[in-house]
Parts: structure tokens; sequence; C-alpha cells
């Protein structure tokens, strides 16, 4: 991963310089000209890779935090055909080689359940809590990214414009003051865009993700509660059958 991130950085900066040197030619701007090399060292070794990390992060967590990986449908039809014939045993036996965030939660409440169904479902609210934060602190780098990279941008508007003003102290009566300013002015507005269009995505991902592990955990606790349920009905029933056989 930080090979192929490395690889593609450099790919990048060699593109982008090449582009460079060719509209350094005279030849007329193009939209990689106006749009990314205008921007300056900023976009190029800053804005543009947190544009390319956010991208692979959204397609990491699109891959990782689903509902087919967090809450698996076989284990849930498996769960409940063992613990509604009280087999509490076996599916702890089937639940110890799985590690989605549903297995974790039903492991702990029926590690308790013996306790009283009152004490099952605290120890898997605890857990499922311990999941959930943990997810939430996964997605939170989207949250830093968004929210670092307009100051990132701000940054180079004031860099930019700095630049700008120090051309015009410099420049010459002949020259006219637009035009010495005009690299400056684009930079700073090159750099605000990149931070703008890297940061509103970031963060708007950011919230989708947030509202997605939040429903998932609030699902899962759903039905780890039916579970655990129809597990106490069943251990009932089977100790009241036990009561008239003697």
């Amino acid at each position: 991963m930080k090979k192929s991130t490395c690889l593609a950085v450099s790919g990048l900066t060699l593109l982008l310089l090449a582009a460079r040197a060719w509209a350094d030619q005279g030849q007329s701007p193009t939209l990689l000209q106006l749009y990314v090399i205008d921007g300056g060292w900023i976009v190029w070794f800053i804005l543009v890779p947190l544009s390319l990390i956010t991208i692979g992060l959204a397609v990491g967590y699109i891959l990782t935090i689903r509902s087919s990986l967090l809450l698996p449908e076989m284990e849930q039809s498996q769960l409940t055909t063992l613990l509604a014939a009280g087999q509490d045993k076996r599916a702890l036996e089937f639940l110890a080689d799985k590690h989605s965030f549903f297995a974790g939660v039903v492991t702990a409440g029926l590690k308790h359940a013996r306790a009283g169904r009152a004490e099952a479902i605290r120890a898997a609210e605890e857990i499922a809590e311990q999941r959930t934060v943990r997810l939430f602190r996964k997605v939170e780098l989207l949250s830093i990214i968004g929210n670092i990279a307009p100051m990132i941008g701000l940054f180079g508007t004031v860099y930019g414009m700095i630049m700008s003003f120090q051309k015009m102290a410099q420049a010459t009566m002949t020259q006219r003051p637009v035009e010495v300013a005009a690299g400056g002015i684009r930079t700073a507005l090159v750099t605000t865009f990149w931070g703008l269009l890297v940061g509103i995505p970031a963060l708007c991902v950011y919230a989708l993700f947030r509202s997605k592990i939040e429903a998932l955990a609030s699902n899962v606790m759903l039905k780890a509660e039916q579970l655990l349920e129809g597990y106490e009905h069943a251990a009932a029933g089977k100790a009241s059958l036990a009561k008239e056989r003697e």
C-alpha cells in the first residue's frame, strides 16, 4: 500500500513537471496547467496526494464497512437455529473462529446468558459500543483530511498573495501590475480551489460512513437481543420440561 502510494505520487510529480515544462514553451494553457500546475508545490505535493488518499480510504471503507461483513446472514441463520434449540455451547463453538461485529456482540451476550437476560444484554451492549468506537476511529481519517484540506488551501491563498505583492514591489515601471501579480493570484485561487475540492467530499463521505456505522451497530444490537431473547425462552422451556419429567 505504501509502495503503491509512493509510486503514484512520484509518477504524478513527473507528469506535473513535464506538463510545466511543456507549458513554459509557449503553448496555450490547458486545464492541467490552469487547475493543477499553477497551484505550485502546495497543490502538487500536498493537496493532490490528499485527494488520492481520500479516494483510497473511501474505496477501502466501501469494501470493509458493509452489512455482509459486519452482520453476515449465514451467522444469523445458524445462530437462530442453535439458540432456538437452547444449544448455547454449540453456538459458542460456532462463533469461536468468527470475527464479525455481530459474532463479537453475540459471543459476549452468550457468555453472560446464564446470569440473566439483563446481564447478557449489558455485556453485548458493552462490546457493541467498543466495536462501534473502533469503526468511528477508523473513518476519522476522512474527517481530519476534510478539516485540514481547506486550511491548507487557505495557506496557499495567503502564500500566493504574498508572492503577488512581492513581485509587484520588485516590478519596474514598464511592467503592468496585473501581469506581474497574475502568477501569485493564480496560485492563490488554485490552492483554494483544491482545498475545497478535497475537503468537501472528504467530510461528506465521512458523514455518510458515520451514519452507516451507527445504523449497522443498531441493527447488530437488535439482532443480538432477538437471539438472546429466543435463547432465554428456549432455556426456560428446557428447564420446565426437565421439572415435569422429575
